[in-house]
């Protein structure tokens, strides 16, 4: 599974990371993915954080299920599943070189948009279902379509207890879907559950720890605060 210190580094970035996604609802694996590939490999990565994402986002949605959003749930699902294996194909047959750079242009410019153009415009139908399938595409791919989900929620959602309870539960069905098929893959090695077993207990801590702190900030603070590390994850992406 790599030596002590990689092991270290990945779920230190792991308990922050999830920490985030349960304060804003999503960008968890967005911070995770970069440092899990670099350290252990894509298949790897994926694998824990997909069993980590189900157990951590269904958690916090159960914990706020009576916010749900179920309308924008079902739409948000029934474009993305159909999104989200189409992803899985292009990341088998594409270079991972190519496809880590463009996620993190594309990264780059979600968290520059938001950082200037702060205040959202009203999308027609048709961009929203195109966002959707760009959140499933990327979701498919990196198990990374947090930013294009947040920019159709944020257009639909307005309550933030529904955004970020509406978001988990979308967040722990894809996961679970994407882990499934990755297990009747044979890619949950010994290596992979033993890190799933490991970071259990960070999952814990950062759901409750993150529950906790978002009742005592503002969303919009925070918001911007991730749309800044956005940009920074990108341009490593970019540069990597």
């Amino acid at each position: 599974m790599g030596q002590p210190l990689s092991q270290v580094l990945f779920c230190a970035t792991f308990l922050f990371a999830y920490t985030v996604q349960a304060i804003a609802g999503f960008a968890g694996n967005v911070f995770v993915m970069p440092v899990g590939v670099h350290l252990f490999g894509m298949g790897f990565s994926v694998s824990v954080l997909n069993a980590l994402g189900f157990f951590s986002c269904g958690m916090l949605a159960l914990m706020n299920i009576r916010s749900v959003d179920w309308r924008e749930f079902g739409r948000i699902i029934g474009v993305m599943v159909v999104f989200l294996f189409v992803g899985m194909w292009l990341n088998s047959v594409i270079p991972l070189p190519v496809l880590m750079k463009i996620f993190g242009a594309v990264v780059v410019a979600i968290g520059l948009k938001f950082l200037l153009r702060p205040h959202q415009k009203f999308m027609p139908s048709w961009v929203l279902f195109l966002v959707l399938a760009l959140a499933g595409l990327i979701q498919g791919m990196f198990v990374s379509g947090g930013p294009f989900l947040v920019v159709y929620a944020m257009q639909r959602i307005k309550d933030k207890d529904a955004f970020r309870s509406t978001l988990s539960l979308v967040w722990a069905v894809l996961n679970f879907l994407y882990a499934a098929l990755a297990f009747s893959q044979g890619h949950f090695t010994g290596d992979v559950w033993l890190m799933i077993a490991v970071c259990i207990p960070l999952s814990l801590m950062a759901t409750f720890l993150g529950n906790r702190i978002s009742k005592r900030i503002s969303r919009d603070a925070f918001m911007k605060l991730t749309y800044v590390m956005l940009v920074a994850v990108g341009v490593l992406l970019v540069l990597t």
